[in-house]
């Protein structure tokens, strides 16, 4: 990356930040706890609907497909596949991440609401911020800044 598209690039992600975390906000509210699906289905696939539409408002092609170890007995959450096709002679990325999380409540030791994302001290602490959301969605803002400049 030559320096004056890294600047551009820097600066971008500088500016937007407001917006980069209004989004994590978003996805952290999210209670998608794969763990307890009884409680919690739909949220995960409300989660997957939240991220299929960014995709495509990036110009992704997101599908959901159901999973394949699902039975009537234990309904399980569709899998979500991304794409973005720039260009087939250039090289691939592929990029793997979750959207559901683990069980969460301020019993656990939680000092906030683990669903609603907290700025403390500057840090931001959400179930999800860091483990998988936060990282899965940022390939999405990746792309987003790339189409940008």
């Amino acid at each position: 990356m030559n320096e004056d598209l890294q600047q551009q690039f820097f600066t971008h992600v500088e500016e937007n930040t407001p917006l980069y975390i209004e989004r994590l906000r978003e996805a952290v509210a999210i209670p998608s706890v794969s763990a307890q699906l009884d409680d919690h289905l739909d949220d995960v696939v409300k989660m997957i609907d939240w991220t299929k539409g960014h995709i495509e408002r990036l110009g992704g092609t997101a599908t959901v497909v159901p999973n394949p170890v699902a039975t009537a007995d234990r309904p399980l959450p569709p899998i979500l596949l991304g794409e973005f096709h720039v260009d087939p002679s250039l090289k691939t990325v592929c990029v793997y991440g979750h959207l559901d999380v683990q069980p969460a409540a301020k019993e656990d030791g939680w000092d906030t609401d683990p669903f609603v994302l907290t700025e403390k001290d500057g840090k931001l602490y959400g179930r999800g911020s860091t483990d998988d959301k936060g990282p899965a969605l940022s390939w999405l803002w990746i792309v987003e800044v790339h189409q940008t400049l």
